[in-house]
């Protein structure tokens, strides 16, 4: 089966408790009870050399096994038995095409047999055949709908096709025929994410680990997938569960970390990576400490341990994109530039290093450049929400508000949620003079996070144009909220110390005055966009691993 793959990563099996070694204890089983049934038959050459493949293969004779089964060929090229056996030897010991004949005549003298259909099926997928294999293990079903081994490996190639639902059937049915088995439980909770049903493969992963809680690679792999899955919490869960049952364990502790991270905990990941034996560290360790010292902002620890990664692993996309992500927080752009070009050079059909020099360009105002990254970022992953966003911004300082528009809806589209984005879309409006859709687009901003106080601020200023008592108290409460969540807007003081003297509050009016000239030299326009969004991504540290 192909493996799932991170970009800029390591490959990670994509059915990780799925081994070769399982597979071929289905043949023998298969094959063992069809040489022993033929034994007990006839007397005839060929049968008598059947027998004497099995006498051999009980005695783990696999070379006298199959001279016996090739005699018997010799005596009798029909004998559908023989063909299977042999087949299945062959298939043990990688000889793939040979196999495949071998299963092939024998469905030609036997159409319907069960170890024919299914062991050709296996061998078809490991010749990456996988058309041919499902539909080997389709006919096999057939004739034994409830074979636990084939319902298994038909579950897994529909869901390596991409067809989960029908996958969880056959693995289900797996299950009842085999429910001690842990790769068939592991594959059940992957099944069910990649059908987009975390609350089936929480509660999945809940009953099973009654039975695997002690089985460290199955904790392991489900805490994995959860983890490729975006679901950080259920990830933490079994991966802390694993590293209990193998404490000395890296390349779980750094799963765990890589979890912490993703869940924005980048201390919880310092404490996984810093306990127990701390004595070699590989470049995957240092790689993982630069990623938290970078979310907790101590930039200079986040330098030394992202050298110290890439001075291991000068090749990795993922050191170099992180060290290029420091570089960007020390207002070093060029540098970070420099970095990025390897990092596409490495791997250049990953978004992430394209989307990164979009930020250091805009860091530079070097908007069409900007542009130029962004393009090739959302060319491989159009769906990204930061790349749009960006995209947005950049087009807006510009002056180009329609595409810029355009692009924030986009955005919208995929995070609708997300109240930053309509915020910056209330920008947009405002700049292309369409007040009242501004407006709506800050209310919106505000109902999805009403503590985000520059919502409130621009809001409260275009209220502030309104005229009239009731419209300013509104706007008094939407900037006194602003200046609550946000101490140093000081443009929100400003529309405050007007309104208040509007309304005749005039000791109000002074301090609010005051308050103005005290952070009017130390914050920059709120409304500038290019600002806004700049601070918006020097807080974005590095993404999780």
């Amino acid at each position: 089966m192909k493996a799932e793959r991170e970009s800029g990563g390591k490959a990670v099996p994509a059915a990780c408790l799925l081994a070769g070694g399982c597979l071929i204890l289905a043949l023998a089983r298969v094959s063992v009870a069809t040489a022993q049934v033929d034994a007990n038959r006839s007397t005839s050459d060929a049968r008598a050399h059947l027998a004497a493949a099995w006498r051999a293969l009980k005695n783990s004779d696999v070379q006298k096994a199959k001279s016996e089964l090739e005699l018997a060929l010799k005596s009798d090229p029909a004998l559908e038995e023989a063909h299977v056996a042999l087949g299945t030897l062959e298939f043990q010991q990688g000889n793939d095409p040979s196999a495949i004949e071998h299963f092939r005549r024998a469905l030609e003298l036997n159409a319907k047999s069960f170890p024919a259909h299914y062991n050709l099926a296996l061998a078809y997928l490991r010749e990456h055949k996988q058309t041919e294999g499902r539909q080997e293990l389709e006919r096999a079903i057939a004739l034994d709908p409830r074979n636990p081994d084939a319902n298994y490996n038909l579950g897994l190639v529909l869901l390596e096709e991409g067809r989960p639902e029908e996958a969880i059937s056959r693995l289900r049915l797996a299950q009842a025929g085999s429910p001690a088995r842990p790769d068939v439980a592991f594959n059940l909770v992957r099944a069910q994410l990649a059908a987009n049903h975390p609350d089936e493969a929480q509660r999945e992963a809940e009953t099973d680990s009654k039975t695997f809680a002690r089985d460290a690679n199955w904790a392991a792999a489900v805490g994995r997938t959860f983890l490729e899955n975006s679901r950080p919490r259920e990830a933490i869960e079994y991966l802390a569960a694993a590293l209990r049952l193998r404490p000395d364990s890296e390349e779980i502790k750094h799963q765990l970390a890589a979890a912490q991270l993703q869940l924005q905990d980048p201390a919880g990941a310092l404490d996984v990576l810093q306990s127990g034996d701390n004595g070699a560290q590989d470049a995957e360790h240092h790689y993982l400490l630069a990623s938290a010292y970078l979310l907790l902002h101590r930039l200079r620890e986040a330098e030394t341990e992202s050298r110290q990664a890439l001075s291991l692993e000068p090749r990795q996309p993922r050191y170099l994109l992180l060290a290029a992500r420091v570089a960007q927080r020390q207002g070093e752009q060029q540098a970070a530039l420099e970095l990025l070009q390897q990092a596409i050079r490495l791997e250049p059909m990953w978004s992430e290093p394209y989307y990164s020099m979009g930020v250091s360009y805009f860091f530079l105002r070097r908007y069409a450049d900007a542009r130029q990254s962004l393009a090739q970022a959302l060319y491989r992953s159009s769906h990204s929400v930061q790349a749009l966003f960006l995209y947005a911004a950049t087009l807006a300082n510009e002056g180009k508000n329609a595409e810029a528009e355009e692009y924030l809806h986009r955005a919208i589209a995929l995070e609708p949620t997300n109240a930053r984005f309509e915020y910056h879309l209330g920008g947009v409006l405002l700049r292309d003079n369409r007040p009242v859709e501004a407006q709506n687009a800050f209310e919106r901003s505000i109902e999805l996070k009403p503590d985000y106080g520059l919502p409130h601020y621009q809001l409260g200023k275009l209220l502030a144009r309104s005229g009239g008592p009731d419209v300013a108290q509104r706007a008094i409460r939407e900037l006194e909220t602003a200046v609550r969540d946000q101490q140093d807007l000081a443009g929100a003081y400003y529309q405050l110390s007007r309104l208040y003297a509007r309304l005749g509050q005039n000791e109000k009016s002074r301090q609010a005055l005051d308050a103005f000239n005290r952070f009017k030299g130390q914050e920059k326009e709120a409304e500038d966009l290019t600002n806004d969004v700049e601070r918006e991504l020097q807080g974005e540290g590095s993404d999780a691993p």
